[in-house]
């Protein structure tokens, strides 16, 4: 019996051990690695039916999505993300007079607001841009400002996507088939879980960039200078549960106004009415009314928090995290309470 014990600690210290080694050597691709994971997680439904249509192909399936990955997601949104750091480096060096007016209107806006409830209350937003410049320089321009690091990662990235798509299943049930659980249990948890995780990466990043391109589009056509730029702190800003959409589109018709587009800060006005009550209400309850209640603004906090403690992948990090944690709710409802 003290044997058994011994043998106990034993292992448990070694495994301690080891995975505390694992978990050093991995650290330099645990977002590769979750990135990865996130996107295999949302193309697994496509993937399955794709099987069938194969004929059970999964490594040539893997590939054909692997492939979509590349040419319709990762690079559209790394490009998306070079034109707004360069369009944002183009606004500080002031080469533009339009781009001071729109902030004048943007901060006077604001000011007016917020002072009405908050006399005290002075935003300054070329103290605040500045900061966010600096933030985006340290955070995303060395990123996107080394070609060979860029191919490094999307290689890896889309290695791991590769395999978690095709081999994805078969680890699942490696873990699973250690679970102390019945298997029925097991099921639940893991389906529990998927269409947690599912329903807010779904939820904040597919609705947040539908959003946001709607708002790009519109700053574009509508003629706001370094729509990029604009557009995107607005859809940044529209992440506001409920008046987050109207914070961003607000000024813009104040801009436009103010600029003497009088019609076209009539059209900005009804395209954010639209956008509020088509893209905030029905796509928003669309996927998380499906499957899980999530207040507004638990979402925003998880995504704030994520950007203050990830960096900018936090934006998808913040909600995957805050999704694993309901997950682990419903699995102690499944687990604990449906035993007594």
């Amino acid at each position: 019996m003290e044997n058994k014990k011994l043998e106990l600690v034993m292992f448990s210290a070694l495994f301690i051990a080891l995975s505390i080694l694992v978990f050093f050597v991995f650290r330099p691709f645990l977002h590769i690695l979750a990135l990865a994971a996130i996107l295999s997680v949302l193309f697994h439904p496509l993937y399955e039916r794709l099987i069938k249509a194969f004929h059970g192909s999964r490594s040539l399936v893997a590939c054909i999505l692997v492939i979509v990955a590349l040419v319709f997601l990762i690079i559209p949104v790394m490009f998306l993300g070079l034109q707004v750091f360069m369009q944002a480096q183009s606004f500080f060096s002031l080469t533009h007079a339009d781009q001071g007016h729109y902030v004048q209107v943007v901060e006077e806006t604001i000011n007016a607001v917020a002072q009405y409830f908050v006399p005290s209350f002075s935003l300054d937003i070329p103290s605040l841009m500045s900061g966010m410049l600096a933030f985006i320089s340290t955070n995303i321009g060395n990123i996107l400002s080394g070609t060979a690091y860029i191919i490094f990662e999307i290689f890896f990235l889309l290695l791991a996507f590769f395999f978690f798509l095709r081999d994805g299943t078969k680890m699942l049930d490696s873990f699973i088939s250690m679970s102390p659980f019945e298997k029925e249990q097991n099921k639940k948890v893991i389906d529990s879980t998927s269409r947690m995780i599912t329903s807010v990466i779904r939820g904040t990043l597919f609705v947040g960039l539908i959003r946001m391109a709607l708002i790009i589009v519109a700053f574009y056509l509508l003629g706001i200078p370094n729509a990029l730029l604009w557009g995107s702190l607005a859809g940044i800003i529209a992440v506001i549960p409920g008046l987050g959409t109207f914070f961003a589109i607000i000024p813009a018709c104040l801009y436009l106004l103010s600029s003497g587009a009088i019609f076209s800060a009539i059209v900005m006005a009804i395209l954010g009415i639209l956008l509020f009550f088509l893209v905030d209400n029905l796509l928003s309850t669309h996927f998380f009314g499906e499957h899980v209640h999530v207040q507004p603004p638990f979402i925003l906090f998880s995504i704030l928090g994520g950007v203050i403690f990830f960096g900018p992948l936090g934006f998808i990090f913040g909600p995957i995290i805050l999704s694993l944690f309901l997950s682990m709710v419903n699995i102690y409802k499944i687990l604990v309470l449906t035993k007594k």
